[in-house]
């Protein structure tokens, strides 16, 4: 028996079989090269074949996944600074990429590990992930799936780390739960982790000499406590917890097929996250209400060109049928800036989320646009279609995107094609200044849904990948929950509905107060459906009012934590 203790990372209990994930064995010698440029010229190739790798990533990943591949793209097209000093490395010292890159991975990493900061710390695994990654691209180490020729059902990972990609990789219908030597709480593993619903361990120390392929394993996710080749006392105890946490998944995946009803009689609608093939391709519409959020940006992403009309509309109608009656909101293209497409000839700009981006690029380039419309419209025929604008700052960009959105629906009635003419049309209300023109917005839309992530961002003007400012993005943050109540009240006052997209959705802690505020629909992963649905069920809207008003009277983020979580510790809630 032996007993590893780590950070508890993803929640759940789990009995499995152990399988080592070997790391990968790279050359790390400083081999002297003859040609530098041709040096240099094979590494930025090996970066465009692992960005592309990425890309495809990001578009074929689960709920929850993708922006960290966005996040690795960042990191990797970082030419101002880390591959600028990699290529200097390389021409000064004549020495092969694989090295250059690895001392200045060193290097970042012991700044990165001198802050005295947790979160910085694990950022750290973010540039150690890319540089591993892309020196495996140099070296032609491909990467595969760490599971085949193993036998068994219930696979647990142990690994000295784990990249998205490695996870991405893995037989999913086979992994059990993970166990890392490396990594903290908010790293990319444990996030990763909650998306497939699977229990972790992070940050256990070294280990791996101590496991082989095969062995017994006990992993409580809760607790990060890993045992492996248990004795029977300790599999008994284990089993305790184990049908503890079963019951409660038992509770959660009963509330996920009901209407999630307050004990005043309430409804919040709560409709699931999708845009990816997974995602799509395993949607029950009787787990949920709908969905809240179909991000359109992979059906581009995945295509070399301009996907067609009729491509558009194959992909909707598919969803819009197995949503049935439940309803389906299809964002419009959100991409540009941070987000680059080759067919696109996007440009290259200092501040990418301040710029040519979402519905701007979308009534700019009105031919691209219309025929997504066109598609969903299309769509809207065979389901509870609904249309959401993204990046709406003003109130002439609803107004312009409704007028290409009715010359679209003209060109079908000419074609003679079926579409609901009286399709609902939302936007997303994603920074400041749609929040305090909320109330002239809701004259003009059918429904409001908040992007939290980014209002978060923009809000507190804090760049939700930098980790010097992770200190500010906040999901407790006063000011956005206070925009958050504005836009609500506004949308209610005007007769239209509001929903909120993004992590806040399902944070267990914020759930009573989007109760209080009245907020009609909630989009989460699809792991998150059955508890979310539970807590509301929890509580009464009407007796949240004076948690909500103490909530944004608050100064201090930390009032507004110590006030909702001891909203749920009355309730007995312990997630």
């Amino acid at each position: 028996m032996k007993k590893i203790i780590g950070l508890a990372g993803s929640t759940g209990c789990v009995v499995g079989s152990a399988v080592v994930f070997a790391t990968k064995e790279l050359s790390l010698n400083a081999v002297l090269v003859e040609d530098v440029e041709k040096e240099i010229e094979a590494m930025d190739a090996a970066r465009q074949k692992y960005d592309a790798s990425l890309a495809e990533l990001a578009a074929t990943a689960g709920e929850g996944q993708g922006e960290i591949f966005e996040a690795y793209q960042e990191i990797l097209a970082d030419d101002a600074g880390f591959f600028d000093d990699v290529k200097a490395t390389i021409r000064n010292e004549r020495v092969c990429s694989s090295y250059a890159i690895e001392q200045k991975r060193i290097e970042v990493e012991s700044i990165f590990m001198s802050i005295d900061d947790e979160y910085l710390k694990q950022r750290a695994d973010d540039i150690n992930n890319v540089c591993h990654e892309l020196m495996a691209e140099i070296q032609g180490i491909s990467g595969g799936d760490p599971f085949e020729g193993v036998e068994g059902e219930s696979l647990i990972v142990f690994a000295e780390d784990l990249t998205p990609a490695d996870t991405v990789r893995m037989d999913r219908s086979r992994l059990a739960g993970m166990v890392t030597e490396k990594g903290g709480v908010t790293s990319h593993t444990v996030i990763l982790a909650k998306t497939l619903g699977v229990p972790a361990v992070v940050g256990a120390g070294a280990f791996l000499a101590d496991i082989t392929n095969g062995q017994n394993v006990i992993l409580d996710g809760a607790t990060g406590i890993v045992i492996v080749d248990p004795e029977e006392s300790e599999l008994k105890e284990f089993m305790v917890r184990k049908e503890a946490a079963d019951k409660k998944k038992a509770i959660y995946d009963e509330c996920m097929v009901k209407p999630a009803y307050s004990k005043d009689g309430f409804l919040t609608r709560v409709n699931v996250n999708t845009g990816d093939n997974e995602s799509v391709e395993n949607f029950k519409a009787a787990n949920c209400d709908g969905v809240g959020l179909f991000r359109t940006e992979f059906l581009y992403m995945s295509q070399s060109d301009y996907p067609s009309e009729d491509f558009q509309f194959e992909a909707y109608k598919n969803l819009a049928e197995k949503c049935k009656d439940k309803e389906l909101i299809i964002r419009t293209l959100d991409i540009g800036g941070d987000k680059q497409l080759d067919y696109m000839n996007l440009p290259v700009e200092a501040n990418p989320f301040l710029g040519y981006r979402a519905i701007r690029l979308c009534l700019d380039r009105t031919d691209v646009f219309k025929t997504q419309l066109k598609a969903i419209l299309r769509a809207s025929a065979y389901g509870n279609v609904k249309i959401m604008f993204p990046m709406i700052v003003t109130v002439d960009e609803v107004k312009e995107a409704k007028a290409i959105l009715e010359t679209a629906k003209a060109e079908l009635r000419e074609q003679g094609i079926p579409f609901n003419e009286n399709v609902p049309v939302g936007i997303m209300i994603e920074t400041p200044a749609a929040v305090l023109l909320s109330d002239k917005l809701a004259q003009n839309v059918d429904f409001f849904s908040v992007g939290s992530n980014d209002l978060i961002q923009y809000t507190t003007a804090s760049d939700r990948q930098n980790e010097l400012v992770q200190y500010i993005y906040n999901n407790c943050n006063i000011s956005v929950l206070r925009a958050i109540n504005m836009v609500a009240e506004n949308a209610h006052k005007h007769g239209i509905e509001i929903g909120i997209c993004g992590e806040v959705g399902s944070e267990p802690r914020l759930i009573p107060l989007w109760l209080a505020m009245g907020i009609d629909e909630l989009s989460v992963a699809a792991s998150l459906v059955g508890r979310t649905k539970f807590i509301l069920s929890q509580f009464s809207k009407e007796e949240l009012q004076a948690v909500k008003d103490k909530v944004l009277d608050s100064e201090q983020i930390f009032e507004v934590i110590k006030t909702l979580d001891e909203t749920l510790e009355k309730a007995g809630i312990d997630e």
